[in-house]
């Protein structure tokens, strides 16, 4: 690496990867406001599964985040 180089930091790395959860928040955000693009009255029990399969990932995460669930 040169001097003109710079050197990446641990917060650069932070700060890369915090802007891309809150893209991906953004649109998760908006995906949920649209039902996740399916019709209400159309729901089926995969569509349950689906959001089911989503909100044990966020629960993951979130437990993670906030030290609860087996992260207490």
């Amino acid at each position: 690496m040169t001097n003109t180089q710079e050197k990446r930091t641990a917060l650069d790395a932070f700060i890369e990867h915090k802007a891309h959860i809150d893209e991906m928040l953004e649109r998760l955000q908006a995906a949920s406001a649209d039902h996740f693009e399916t019709n209400p009255d159309d729901i089926r029990w995969g569509d349950a599964g689906f959001l089911a399969d989503i909100a044990r990932d966020l629960q993951h995460i979130t437990d993670r985040v906030f030290k609860e669930g087996e992260y207490a």
